[in-house]
């Protein structure tokens, strides 16, 4: 039965491509556009407060956690536990930073092999309390990344899980995941160019409109130095690639950074 859904499936993707209100419901990521920084500034860009884009979210990756439950997690689900592991740490103390539906929380309590303590943050209500109905032994709290309510140094690892290419303030984001990191920070599946300048779109994420941003690889990495962050290893990620939205072509990437 498998084969025919899936003739199907390839059959209606170009019919519902062209039709903007079932193209914007039904795939992950669409109708980009380029802006400069001030006009994404401006644009009307609240889509992870939306709770149907929160269910649309969590629906998407149900599919894609119960693959890992059968023993098949997505390249990304990997990297990020590898990135994990790669701190050597025996039982670190983990802050997500964009912790969405709390997903992250649910690929670490059955893939990482060490002991480990877990806090998820996200800036959206919306997406918070999908995290506590899917995972409610688990603590998330409602918690701006330019401004998190925690100590310095709080924690051993700040896990910043796919959120950094929605925040137009990266900078500050960087700057306060430095902050309350100890001794690493992981920057997970992060959008890049090899020679394009740092790029701002707007599109639809899960039928709600946001902002995004795709990184110079250069400069990110000048900006990771700049905030007292040496580069440990990275990892290619999953694949994620604009073109032709842009003229060259984007890739993932995930960075482990020790804190100087």
């Amino acid at each position: 039965m498998e084969g025919p859904i899936r003739i199907a499936r390839a059959i209606a993707r170009p019919v519902v491509a062209r039709i903007p209100f079932l193209r914007r419901r039904l795939f992950a990521s669409t109708d980009y556009r380029l802006l400069d920084r001030e006009r994404a500034r401006h644009v009307q860009a609240s889509g992870w407060h939306d709770r149907r884009a929160a269910a649309r979210q969590e629906k998407a990756y149900s599919v894609i956690l119960e693959a890992m439950r059968r023993g098949e997690p997505r390249i990304d689900l990997r990297v990020a536990v590898d990135a994990i592991h790669a701190t050597g740490l025996g039982n670190p103390s983990i802050l997500e930073v964009g912790c969405g539906n709390g997903y992250y929380s649910e690929v670490f309590a059955h893939m990482l092999t060490v002991p480990y303590s877990y806090v998820g943050v996200d800036y959206a209500a919306a997406m918070v309390d999908s995290a506590r109905q899917r995972c409610p032994n688990t603590r998330f709290e409602v918690a701006d990344a330019c401004e998190l309510p925690f100590a310095d140094a709080e924690f051993e690892v700040v896990f910043n899980g796919v959120s950094l290419m929605h925040i137009l303030d990266f900078e500050k984001a960087i700057e306060e995941s430095r902050r309350v990191a100890s001794r690493y920070c992981v920057y997970h599946s992060v959008p890049l160019f090899r020679d394009r300048q740092t790029t701002f779109l707007s599109k639809y994420a899960y039928g709600a409109p946001v902002v995004e941003v795709i990184f110079n690889r250069a400069d990110l990495l000048a900006l990771f130095s700049k905030f007292g962050f040496a580069l440990v290893k990275s990892w290619p990620s999953i694949e994620y690639d604009i073109h032709p939205v842009t003229p060259e072509h984007s890739f993932c990437e995930t960075f482990l950074l020790r804190v100087q």
